[in-house]
């Protein structure tokens, strides 16, 4: 644990070390194959070991930027004294320190006093680098959230976000005006200003609740405008009543247009009852689904020919059948509707379609439906299908494809003998390579191949069950051999009995 007690160090099993975020309850993976780890004393600096590499985190916020050094040893120790950092290398008869960055070490720990005119002047000696100038964004976040404007702005200036620097001139150039204005203070408390340093933050409400307090609605949809919300920006003019309401909805409507933004557009006009021309944007920005639903909704919109027929040619060429099923089915154009579920395979909605308007149909989009269970590997959803269809032949491959041999001797009883005496024996298969042979021998005979059966029991050397069977089906003569050949080996093996 470090010695604030936010961050705590820890290794698993497989020697990977972690840090957790005690405040925030996550923890980061820092390097793999870890056998030393220490906090640096009086500071948030870590040192670890991963095999031959140095590991040193000057910014343990930052787990993903360590700084790396080959040793030849193993780390035995870390000290800290006289403002010198050295950590301690055995590397075999003799001990090699190595220096860590004092800078960086002290950084971090006038941080943590909250002393950033002490760390500013430490990262000001420092050379740019990746790791110096996340410290920068470091400190100049916490400058801000301190409203340490100045620490701030100069953090910002070395990252060269010369927008940030120049927000901030505007900042501290309203609280001079403001102060000039009221003849002393640093003009710091207005609330125009503890709005636009909100703005700085993100804390976009706080900034609206600032504005809104002191009337100025204006200027707290014009704060919405400048970071490009603009439906927020239009909520605060609806909500708070603004008295050219109209002009504002107007204006932001063609400024969505403008900018390609058809889909918002729409939005719009949609909340406003616009039903048509909301359609028509929908389709311009490529969503015919929603189009759609709104013609689906809207009686009105349904005797749109010309709008119906685009919305339907634009939702089968993006493949929506279903949605455009739907669409032809509120209109009343029935065989446009079928066509379109049967080749989205909605066979649910083209059923329940044809028992409306076509009833002949039904079998045929049942058998369809199965096929096309059957075509993806869902044999066993196919079958109630085809019996629905009355293709009981097709029922019953489904379910020996789906091995549901009761369902399918179920079937088969309905099935002519001719044709159901092939599948009986497949049934037969199944039961004898499950030594069902009760069951096998029902149904091989039912299928009119006892023989099939006798050699089932022969190979199973149940003999007595082969001959019975075979005595039953006029076949004894017919397997005698085979009995007489099973004779002599029991004789030769001495079971006379």
């Amino acid at each position: 644990l470090n010695e604030t007690g936010s961050k705590l160090l820890f290794r698993d099993k497989r020697l990977k070390l972690w840090v957790y975020d005690l405040e925030t309850k996550e923890k980061t993976g820092i390097i793999s194959y870890c056998t030393y780890v220490q906090w640096v004393p009086q500071s948030d600096v870590v040192v670890a070991q991963s095999r031959s590499t140095l590991c040193v985190l000057y910014n343990i916020d930052c787990p993903d930027q360590v700084t790396p050094l080959q040793i030849k040893g193993d780390i035995v120790d870390l000290t800290r004294q006289n403002g010198k950092t050295q950590v301690l290398v055995s590397e075999g008869s003799t001990t090699t320190s190595y220096d860590l960055d004092e800078g960086l070490i002290e950084f971090g720990t006038a941080m943590d006093d909250g002393d950033f005119t002490r760390a500013v002047a430490f990262l000001e000696n420092l050379e740019l680098s990746p790791e110096t100038l996340v410290m920068w964004r470091q400190l100049g976040d916490f400058a801000l959230a301190d409203r340490q404007i100045a620490v701030a702005k100069r953090c910002f200036a070395a990252m060269g976000d010369i927008d940030q620097v120049d927000y901030i001139d505007n900042v501290l150039a309203k609280a001079e005006s403001v102060a000039e204005q009221q003849g002393g203070g640093d003009g710091m408390q207005h609330y125009e200003v503890q709005a636009r340093l909100a703005v700085m933050d993100g804390h976009y409400q706080l900034a609206e609740n600032l504005f809104l307090t002191q009337g100025r609605i204006d200027d707290a949809m014009d704060m919405y405008r400048r970071v490009h919300k603009w439906d927020e920006s239009l909520a605060v003019a609806e909500r708070e009543g603004h008295p050219d309401l109209d002009t504002i909805r107007t204006n932001y409507f063609e400024t969505l247009i403008a900018t390609g933004r058809e889909a918002r557009a729409a939005q719009l006009k949609e909340e406003e009852n616009d039903l048509r021309t909301a359609a028509q944007l929908y389709l311009k920005a490529g969503l015919p689904a929603i189009a759609a639903k709104l013609v689906i909704n809207s009686p009105d919109l349904r005797t749109q020919s010309d709008m119906v027929e685009r919305i339907g040619a634009a939702l089968m060429a993006g493949g929506l059948c279903e949605r455009a099923g739907e669409l032809w089915e509120s209109v009343q154009q029935f065989q446009r509707a079928l066509e379109a579920y049967r080749k989205g395979h909605a066979y649910n909605r083209a059923v329940d379609l044809c028992r409306s308007a076509f009833p002949n149909e039904v079998i045929v989009v049942e058998e369809e439906w199965g096929d096309h269970l059957f075509n993806t590997k869902k044999m066993d959803a196919a079958i109630p299908h085809y019996i629905e269809a009355g293709r009981s032949v097709k029922a019953v491959e489904a379910a020996l494809y789906a091995k549901q041999w009761h369902k399918a001797v179920l079937i088969l009883e309905t099935v002519d003998p001719d044709i159901a005496s092939r599948y009986y024996i497949q049934v037969g298969d199944a039961y004898s390579s499950f030594r069902d042979f009760n069951l096998a021998e029902k149904y091989y005979v039912q299928g009119g191949e006892p023989r099939k059966a006798i050699d089932m029991y022969i190979h199973a050397n149940r003999w007595a069950e082969a001959y019975k069977l075979a005595r039953a089906s006029h076949l004894h003569e017919e397997v005698a051999n085979k009995f007489v050949a099973h004779g002599e080996t029991l004789e030769k093996q001495g079971r006379l009995k």
